[in-house]
């Protein structure tokens, strides 16, 4: 359990295992998930170089960059999101979770499925949920380049090298590599342009916008290009 501790200002993790091992593992993913390594400073210097983000900022303060503690459960939750409303994909994944039917023991109140891992998933129909035939395709399809090591979900390699690799994928294009790669895995230099978050912001100082000049007006936030989106989202 992660909660707000005001008192000393923080975060507090509270982990419940019989198994001492996972500890670390789960103080480190809790750290990912929240952001807590950044230097803001070190991005801020880049940043603030562009006045229209410099003015986004609240207090001059850059907004974290979240990432998924379950970076697989997000992919398939940002391939059942494409073209739908978020409210429509936390509706299919639930349905996903409810078929497994992988019950938590805890007494976390909310919290009483385990979504299922890829060998789970590829173990269970997906039919009948209201997941279209081609989501189901990628699903598959991801599933199987994720097995035989055609992409990773590792942290530990280059957002170019993802997503060519994630992008090769029929099924997989611009939006869905660069969203997962930015909160799935935390990737400082993905850029979701046709995200409509994004869309609208640039809209508003820059009238109608395109894709392709949205993309080439990233460029100037390299390499933190994330960190630029999520100033544009807030």
């Amino acid at each position: 359990i992660v909660k707000n501790n005001d008192e000393k200002s923080a975060l507090e993790l509270n982990v419940y295992s019989d198994d001492m091992n996972i500890y670390r593992e789960i103080y480190y993913k809790v750290r990912k998930m929240f952001d807590l390594d950044t230097n803001f400073e070190k991005v801020k210097a880049v940043l603030n170089k562009d006045e229209f983000i410099k003015k986004l900022l609240k207090n001059g303060k850059l907004p974290r960059l979240p990432a998924a503690f379950d970076s697989y459960e997000f992919l398939i939750r940002a391939i059942l999101g494409q073209q739908i409303t978020i409210k429509a994909a936390t509706t299919l994944a639930s349905r996903i979770v409810e078929r497994a039917n992988i019950l938590f023991d805890s007494q976390i109140q909310g919290l009483d499925y385990i979504f299922p891992n890829i060998d789970e998933i590829k173990s269970m129909s997906l039919e009948e949920m209201g997941i279209t035939k081609t989501r189901i395709e990628t699903i598959k399809a991801v599933n199987e380049a994720l097995e035989n090591g055609a992409f990773s979900l590792s942290t530990n390699q280059s957002f170019d090298r993802f997503y060519d690799d994630f992008t090769s994928i029929k099924g997989i294009g611009d939006w869905t590599a660069n969203y997962v790669a930015m909160r799935g895995l935390g990737m400082v230099d993905a850029f979701p342009a046709g995200d409509m978050g994004v869309i609208k912001a640039l809209q508003k100082e820059y009238g109608e916008i395109k894709i392709k000049d949205i993309k080439v007006l990233a460029e100037k936030w390299r390499p933190y290009r994330a960190n630029a989106a999520m100033c544009l989202c807030l």
